[in-house]
């Protein structure tokens, strides 16, 4: 017994370090979800710089910044400028006065006729981007949203469901929207498209997907809802800066210019990871983002009758986006030339 002593001690120091090894194996494994979600290139001074400017409306010196840093790789440089190309309600007056050409320059890579979207660079190293370029390019379906969900991009994810919605010409299966990530915001895209009283039994009575139940929507009711959704804290946040004495009906008024729970769902930040959603809602760029959402909803024709029934609502939110509407008119800007 005594000779078996040492292999026994032996054993049990070799179980411990396997033991030891699994447990930092594991450790590893659960971090590896957090780290995924990193986008190379977020933490960078330079790049932080250039997204305060853009969250404070200076486009004419974070997108030129922007388009540097993508040109030196950097992953979250390049998802945002691509999203900006992408999203013309996040694009101040100067994007919008650009030409083609200096479209193509100052926002894109090189290659084919228009250039290339930054976002197919990004994707070579972030699951965010590539998620984009899928979905542009219709390369899936409901996955695209879930890994959206997963990746803590809640807006993305619904972009995603509204596309594959119309891409379908229906809605989803219950099974799909029972799954824990699927958003309850969207319980009104069943197949039918319609939902039964008991369905909505718990939802506000201000709530606009209650109408797919057959019930009416009072202004009240709807004032009060848009009070407390989170849905609309970029309705809010633009109300408590331009409208603060009158922001219950600033926000109403605003939900009716944007005239679709829908467009509700698609708004806010191009990319929660790279700005929280409450900080792109407070940012002077969010808060002009409600504005030109709105703006671009809306042909120039149907501007001055959308304006005239808002202004039954709130004068001062009618003010507001009247003053952000002029900004996009024709006219020279820093040597960019509106409309060429």
């Amino acid at each position: 017994m005594s000779n078996m002593t040492p292999n026994w001690a032996k054993l049990r120091e070799f179980s411990f370090l396997l033991i030891l090894a699994a447990t930092v194996c594991l450790t590893c494994v659960g971090l590896a979800p957090a780290y995924s979600h990193h986008l190379e290139g977020m933490d960078d001074p330079d790049f932080q710089a250039a997204l305060t400017l853009w969250l404070s409306g200076d486009e004419e010196r974070a997108i030129p910044a922007f388009a540097a840093l993508s040109h030196n790789d950097n992953a979250a440089s390049q998802l945002l400028l691509g999203l900006i190309d992408k999203t013309a309600a996040i694009q101040g007056p100067l994007i919008a006065s650009l030409s083609r050409e200096e479209r193509v320059t100052l926002l894109r890579s090189k290659g084919g006729m228009s250039g290339q979207n930054w976002v197919h660079a990004a994707a070579k190293t972030a699951v965010i981007a590539r998620n984009w370029v899928s979905l542009w390019q219709m390369r899936g379906g409901v996955e695209i949203a879930r890994s959206f969900a997963q990746n803590e991009e809640p807006r993305a994810a619904r972009v995603a469901l509204m596309a594959e919605m119309n891409r379908r010409g229906t809605g989803f299966a219950p099974s799909l929207m029972s799954e824990a990530w699927y958003p309850d915001s969207m319980r009104h895209l069943t197949r039918s498209r319609t939902l039964s009283p008991d369905e909505v039994a718990d939802l506000h009575p201000g709530n606009p997907t209650r109408k797919l139940a057959g019930l009416p929507l009072h202004d009240a009711d709807l004032r009060n809802w848009l009070q407390e959704t989170p849905l609309a804290m970029h309705l809010r946040a633009a109300c408590d800066r331009h409208c603060p004495e009158t922001t219950a009906d600033c926000v109403l008024a605003l939900y009716k210019g944007f005239n679709s729970y829908d467009a509700l769902l698609v708004i806010g930040s191009p990319s929660a990871r790279l700005v929280p959603e409450l900080n792109f809602a407070q940012s002077t760029r969010g808060i002009q983002s409600v504005a030109r959402h709105i703006m671009v909803r809306h042909t120039a024709r149907t501007r001055d009758v959308m304006l005239r029934q808002l202004s039954e609502v709130d004068e001062c939110t009618v003010s507001w986006l009247e003053d952000e509407f002029r900004r996009y008119a024709p006219s020279a800007r820093n040597g960019y030339i509106a409309g060429e």
